[in-house]
């Protein structure tokens, strides 16, 4: 009832996989899926998009930001498990990467869906079930 339509979430998939293929050559050893985080302040919400490719054979991830219509793709961060000191779920299942890699905390979250009502708010629409499943499962038994 509130996940996108089949149609929608076709599409977006489409769209995360092209723009993980403009960063990455070879997109075949990673599972794709779409990530999100809203930071909210006083004034005003700001939501970043992401693609994310991980690798269970690599024990790497790749982070990709995205413009919310997806036409913008950002320079990929490659996170390899060697170069993450700390990988953890926050209670409302938000992932926050610390590596020295990064200037500050990465944080985002792998949704099963998105609902319908937030495509509106510059969400991809998009049902990514046992993906997200498998980089929760990826994330625990990584790091």
């Amino acid at each position: 009832m509130f996940e996108p339509s089949e149609e929608k979430s076709r599409q977006a998939h489409e769209l995360i996989t092209q723009a993980f293929g403009k960063q990455i050559k070879d997109p075949g050893p990673y599972t794709i899926v779409y990530g999100y985080f809203v930071k909210t302040g006083i004034f005003a919400k700001k939501i970043s998009s992401y693609v994310v490719g991980f690798s269970e054979a690599l024990k790497e991830i790749i982070v990709i930001p995205i413009s919310s219509e997806v036409d913008e793709v950002g320079d990929a961060i490659r996170l390899k498990k060697d170069n993450i000191s700390s990988a953890k779920f926050g209670l409302q299942g938000d992932l926050k990467i610390k590596s020295d890699l990064l200037k500050g905390d990465l944080r985002f979250i792998i949704p099963p869906y998105t609902p319908t009502v937030t495509e509106g708010a510059y969400i991809l629409p998009i049902t990514q079930k046992e993906e997200a499943a498998a980089f929760r499962n990826f994330i625990k038994n990584t790091f």
